[in-house]
């Protein structure tokens, strides 16, 4: 009982990616202030653009037309793109490789020498990359905090943390499908390159479900489709629906990717 509690390999997961989620913190912290930081330059520019066929021609980017606030601002250009696409896609990439690394370097033996069982690793792996999450998450979203200030810019900063707060539910869950990928596939590029896949393809499927009501019903199978980051800024609004998704998809992956890790054949050569 007591191996449980020692979390040797979420530890080491985490000292492994300390580098990573420095380097990732740091970008996103950087990018967060030079968006926020631009958006007094453009905000003319943008009332200007504003019409309605300007607005006509991006069907696919919700709420469009708020761009020229700085709430619209900071969901189109920062949120909606670079944060729950490319940091979930490196997030996803990095959970992907995460058990299949250790299979693909041969070093899976070493783990499984230790008195942890399988479903051990498969949690702790899981758990090792919470902090990269929370400390990127929460480094962002001071930068967006601090900039604003010093804009003196109009935002509600309890929306802002409870924006981050989901963010944490959704990268847990990004988290969750790139290690049940990692259980399931050996080759660690392989199962990353299906995690990228995955993450474009619920983008891809959003913004299709927003252009025609033909299609709406592919934004159920996005997970954009139940975090809006605008809403939750602007009015304060949240999904609940979204968070229930959020929690089960990790509660379920995980579940699944402990079973079969535990009883699939593991080759050692």
């Amino acid at each position: 009982m007591n191996t449980i509690f020692r979390l040797k390999i979420a530890l080491q997961t985490m000292k492994d990616h300390g580098k990573t989620t420095l380097i990732l913190a740091l970008l996103f912290m950087a990018m967060a202030a030079m968006y926020a930081g631009m958006f007094p330059s453009f905000e003319t520019m943008l009332l200007d653009m504003t019409d309605a066929a300007f607005i006509e021609s991006f069907p696919f980017l919700p709420h469009i037309d708020q761009m020229h606030t700085y709430v619209g601002f900071l969901t189109l250009e920062l949120y909606n793109i670079f944060w729950l696409l490319l940091l979930a896609i490196m997030v996803g990439f990095i959970a992907a490789s995460s058990i299949a690394k250790e299979i693909e370097g041969k070093t899976i033996d070493l783990l499984l020498s230790n008195p942890v069982s399988r479903k051990q690793i498969v949690i702790e792996k899981f758990v090792g990359l919470i902090p990269m999450v929370i400390i990127v998450n929460f480094s962002t979203m001071v930068v967006v905090m601090g900039i604003t200030v010093a804009l003196n810019e109009s935002l509600n900063y309890a929306n802002l943390v409870v924006v981050h707060l989901i963010s944490v539910l959704y990268f847990l869950a990004v988290i969750s499908i790139g290690v049940l990928l990692s259980a399931i596939i050996d080759d660690k590029m392989k199962a990353s390159i299906v995690m990228i896949a995955i993450l474009v393809g619920m983008f891809v499927m959003n913004s299709v479900s927003l252009m025609t009501a033909d299609y709406e019903a592919l934004g159920f199978l996005s997970f954009l489709h139940y975090f809006d980051t605008f809403t939750v800024l602007q009015f304060g609004e949240v999904d609940g629906v979204g968070l229930v998704v959020f929690i089960g998809v990790t509660v379920v992956c995980l579940i699944v990717a402990m079973f079969y890790f535990e009883k699939r054949d593991i080759e050692i050569t």
